[in-house]
């Protein structure tokens, strides 16, 4: 076995290099295959850009006018992401609000997302704060509002009904992925079903709605193809996660779990390039999984394998949302693993979900990721029979409201959204 260590375009401990150009698929070949397989979308996509921009240049035409422009409002969808925490929590709120534009033709914004155009590419405008003010005596009906959620009409009501299209304004704030109940609903799920088939709403709407900037996704992609095998691994690891949820405080994942999970997937794997990426939210966590892989392969001599990770130092805080690490270096770590073929995951971090399912990777993949769980940090709790690994079943974000849904909303609300194939990772995913 071959071994080295690779930061971001630069080699630690370099050694000879296979050149493997001939056996990897370039990012761009394999999106613009996975692309075809949504055309009815990105046409769709295409067409609600136009009719964006026109109502909006239309709007603005009307506001400079001296014709009173509160009838004529166009109907909208106001999403509002929770800026203090992390991507994991911003990205399938988006994506649902965008659902919901779709299904009630509505126009698409996002509100109090100020920094947006800095990482990411801006079709057309949404930014609220540059419409908000025209919709002060608009009607609001909230969708979602964090722990308030309107799980009984999602699921089963009609977003198009006489009563809900009375509302100029459908708003939703959530951290969470809570739309997932739209996808069962019998009003909206053949609409949904023949735009964007077999349940991948997240990944396909994220691969046009939160592309990344030129600038960033091009470092994404000189990483990959620099580094990236035959057969790729990714490891999220989130050391510091498990103190903020209050199920899991005082408890402990032993890196050597990362470790046998790495040892379980190379089973079988012979005579392939082989990468393991890292993603961590300390150094020094990532440092102790690097020396507990490279002891766990010194028997393994099946094929050439490297691990890598890009060279993030992250002892520095986000000052908004206190995560370590800056916003850039977050989204090039979440980008590099979503092209992973294989992802070993922390329990409880939503980085590593949505990591798995932004990129058109994800629908390739023949499983969803595998979850290290937290174990109370005893010696009675290292027991073999403890279950400290499952697999989840899909590559969609986990729903954190999901389990309240189970237990809190009425029996035809819960009947018809576990009708979605993919239920139980939606609740089970999530602490």
């Amino acid at each position: 076995m071959e071994l080295y260590i690779d930061k971001f375009l630069e080699v630690t401990f370099p050694v000879e290099k296979k050149n493997i150009t001939s056996i990897i698929t370039p990012v761009e070949d394999f999106e613009k295959e996975q692309k075809q397989k949504f055309s009815k979308f990105n046409a769709l996509y295409d067409n609600y850009i136009k009719k964006h921009n026109n109502a909006l240049k239309n709007l603005m035409k009307l506001e400079q006018s001296s014709i009173s422009i509160s009838e004529r409002l166009p109907k909208v969808v106001v999403i509002k992401p929770d800026m203090k925490t992390g991507f994991g929590n911003k990205f399938p709120g988006i994506v649902c609000g965008f659902l919901y534009s779709i299904i009630t033709d509505r126009l698409f914004f996002i509100e109090g997302y100020e920094n947006f155009e800095d990482h990411f590419e801006k079709d057309f405008e949404h930014n609220w704060k540059k419409v908000a003010h025209l919709y002060n005596k608009s009607s609001i009906k909230r969708l979602h509002n964090i722990r308030e959620n309107e799980f009984s009409l999602i699921t089963r009501g009609n977003l198009n009904s006489e009563e809900v299209n009375s509302y100029d304004i459908l708003h939703v704030t959530t951290w969470d992925y809570a739309c997932v109940p739209i996808m069962s609903n019998p009003n909206h799920k053949k609409q949904i079903s023949e735009i964007i088939p077999d349940y991948k709403i997240f990944t396909v709407i994220s691969q046009k709605l939160l592309r990344l900037k030129s600038d960033i996704n091009k470092r994404v992609k000189t990483f990959i193809n620099n580094n990236f095998g035959e057969y790729n691994i990714g490891i999220h690891l989130r050391m510091k996660k498990l103190s903020k949820i209050t199920r899991t405080k005082g408890m402990i994942i032993p890196i050597k779990h990362y470790c046998q999970v790495v040892e379980m997937l190379l089973i079988g794997i012979e005579k392939k390039n082989v990468t393991i990426f890292i993603a961590a939210d300390t150094n020094e966590s990532r440092k102790a999984l690097i020396n507990c892989i490279h002891k766990s392969l010194n028997s393994y001599s099946k094929g050439f394998v490297k691990i890598v990770y890009v060279n993030n130092n992250m002892k520095t805080k986000n000052p908004i949302n206190h995560n370590p690490g800056t916003e850039i270096s977050a989204l090039i770590d979440m980008k590099i693993l979503s092209f992973c073929d294989d992802l070993v995951l922390t329990f409880g971090s939503t980085f590593g979900y949505v990591a798995a399912g932004w990129s058109y990777r994800s629908l390739s993949r023949l499983r969803g990721p595998f979850v290290v769980m937290p174990m109370r940090n005893t010696t009675e709790d290292f027991a073999v029979d403890k279950i400290w690994l499952w697999q989840s079943g899909s590559n969609d974000p986990c729903m954190y409201l999901g389990k309240w849904l189970m237990k809190n909303a009425d029996r035809k609300t819960v009947e018809i959204f576990k009708t979605n194939p993919f239920w139980m990772h939606y609740v089970q995913g999530c602490p």
